[in-house]
């Protein structure tokens, strides 16, 4: 079992430092996810990771379809449970099928992640950065991060630092952008465009934005410092500054510290 603190974008960040992927040998190749701790997942933590096989190179990627996705066509797509559960029929890997390569990992000794600058592929664990790293921007949102899901974990964080009568460093900018106009009323729905705008946030229109160097988010000078939940940061991608990745909850905490560090969960009582 993950940490609480652990994401899909974790286990991404976790699998691109892999020798093997970083290594270019799964260009190409179909990636399948799977596990107990991918079952365990939400759909939409899993559609982080199905995205996110463009940065492992990888021609696609798959989870094999369960109950938890025939209940998500049901809501999502207003079909009845037959219908849903004759849609992913048979959507699996065959009993037995032979991989090119299988690669192991437990998930419940993942540690909230960041890539550094250049490469999706420079992951290591947020507590293993050498020094503190102050931040000018934080941008929460893209395709790959701007879920129902991840505006849950946004929400969470800075609906506890609202709670603690925090705002957001003057210094940095904080921006939060969903993925879909959905997505945007869920937000308003769930009252989070308050919480974000109670800490200092800006929330923005749903687009393609900073992860395409557009918008609000961008970095604009070599010397600003982003930390991000899109799903690459390679040089010039969102702009000329220094861009770290991360999950949407070390993005929001650190967001409201002013440097990269990761969510921390609170105990009950706390």
């Amino acid at each position: 079992e993950k940490p609480e603190n652990v994401t899909a974008k974790d286990f991404m960040l976790e699998i691109l430092r892999h020798p093997y992927i970083k290594e270019g040998h799964a260009i190409g190749q179909v990636i399948e996810y799977a596990g107990s701790a991918v079952e365990a997942l939400s759909v939409d933590e899993r559609a982080t990771m199905t995205n996110m096989a463009a940065e492992v190179g990888a021609f696609t990627g798959i989870v094999a379809p369960d109950g938890k996705v025939v209940e998500y066509l049901m809501q999502q797509r207003q079909m009845s449970r037959a219908e849903a559960e004759k849609l992913v029929d048979g959507l699996s890997s065959d009993d037995g099928a032979d991989y090119v390569k299988v690669i192991e990992i437990d998930a419940s000794q993942i540690r909230p992640m960041l890539a550094l600058p250049g490469d999706p592929g420079n992951g290591l664990h947020v507590d293993e950065l050498p020094e503190r790293v102050q931040i000018d921007i934080a941008y929460a949102g893209s395709c790959t991060a701007g879920k129902k899901e991840d505006m849950d974990m946004y929400a969470r964080v800075l609906r506890e630092a609202y709670e603690r009568g925090e705002r957001k460093p003057e210094h940095v900018q904080l921006y939060i952008q969903c993925g879909s106009q959905e997505v945007y009323r869920y937000c308003q729905e769930q009252g989070y465009d308050t919480i974000f705008a109670s800490v200092g946030a800006t929330f923005i229109e749903p687009s393609c934005g900073a992860c395409i160097n557009a918008g609000p988010g961008v970095s604009r000078k070599t010397t600003d410092v982003t930390i991000s939940a899109i799903n690459r940061n390679f040089p010039g991608r969102s702009g000329p500054g220094q861009l770290y990745l991360a999950s949407p909850y070390t993005v929001a905490a650190s967001a409201m510290a002013g440097y990269i560090t990761a969510f921390e969960v609170q105990e009950a009582g706390v």
